[in-house]
């Protein structure tokens, strides 16, 4: 590691259509962390089509969610504590 802030980059993936775009891009983020050290710092579904189904959108939300949340724990491990 060269220094302890990076670059950060944005990328936007659409998946073609028969793919499931949410586990595409689980595999994809995890690939990315184990083989190039790469690590997700926040990741979010665009709605910038009016078919994007409720359930896509929640399960992506969740996969946000547990990601900033496994992130700052290992940032802030007594953060839950109260500072303890």
């Amino acid at each position: 590691m060269t220094s302890k802030i990076g670059a950060r980059f944005v990328v936007t993936f659409m998946p073609v259509p028969g793919v499931n775009g949410v586990r595409a891009l689980r595999w994809l983020l995890k690939r990315a962390k184990r083989q190039y050290g790469l690590v997700a710092v926040d990741a979010r579904e665009e709605a910038s089509t009016p078919d994007v189904s409720n359930q896509i959108a929640e399960t992506f939300d969740q996969l946000r969610r547990n990601v900033v949340a496994r992130r700052a724990a290992r940032l802030w491990p007594h953060h839950d504590e109260g500072g303890r």
